[in-house]
């Protein structure tokens, strides 16, 4: 038997992969873009990058690889890169707002204008700022509260008047990461910090997607609607 080659090379820290419906997807959190792989032309990296998701024995370096180093995704410095492990959550089952009643909900001044201010910062920070701005800020938060319990029926309601409100700012369709970046921000003012989950459908056509969740809840769409999806970037 030949014995396997020892991967020389990591994925960056900013690359992310997730394997969904035979292809290999590659999210730099650089930029927001994302880059795709059919199986066999994914499996040609096998051998080369450490905990590659899909394995080969291939011993020659694929034209890919290289293009790959090229746009700064794969690094031979450990210092700089990463194991390439597919991210990991577990899927909301239930929705936070299942049980919520309809209608206007009690809301104050004060959760308006924060509202209001988390509106502006989504709106101003997906015109203008880069995505990795986005992924640092959000990463930042979490480090520094890894342990808080949050009050489940608190974010329940803070989530009832931000969707109340949220017609005022934009409107929901084809907005999913406008919705988490903005719902985020507006928790982010009452020190409760969700799970973001961005994600690939597992079914073609290709569709990029993202949510927030705590737990088992989902807070930003139907859990039945996220059983496709596979997580490639957790924040």
């Amino acid at each position: 038997m030949v014995a396997a080659v020892a991967p020389p090379y990591f994925l960056a820290r900013r690359a992310h992969v997730c394997v969904a419906h035979d292809t290999v997807f590659i999210l730099d959190s650089t930029t927001g873009k994302y880059l795709s792989m059919d199986k066999d032309r994914a499996a040609s990296l096998g051998s080369f990058i450490l905990d590659w998701p899909i394995k080969s024995r291939n011993r020659t370096a694929p034209m890919v690889l290289q293009s790959l180093i090229d746009r700064c995704l794969i690094t031979m410095d450990p210092q700089l890169g990463k194991p390439a492990t597919p991210a990991r959550v577990e899927l909301p089952t239930t929705w936070l707002r299942e049980s919520q009643p309809r209608g206007c909900p009690q809301f104050t001044l004060r959760d308006f204008r924060r509202f209001s201010i988390a509106i502006a910062y989504a709106l101003f920070n997906k015109r203008f700022l880069p995505f990795r701005h986005t992924v640092r800020r959000v990463e930042k938060r979490k480090d520094a509260t890894q342990d808080r319990q949050i009050d489940i029926v608190q974010l329940a309601s803070l989530v009832r008047i931000f969707d109340w409100l949220r017609p005022l700012g934009f409107k929901k369709a084809d907005a999913c990461f406008l919705y988490c970046l903005a719902l985020n921000e507006f928790l982010a003012k009452y020190a409760i910090y969700p799970t973001w989950v961005f994600a690939v459908r597992t079914a073609r056509p290709f569709e990029a997607h993202c949510w927030l969740q705590y737990g088992d809840q989902a807070m930003t769409d139907l859990p039945f609607r996220l059983r496709r999806m596979v997580p490639i970037l957790v924040l």
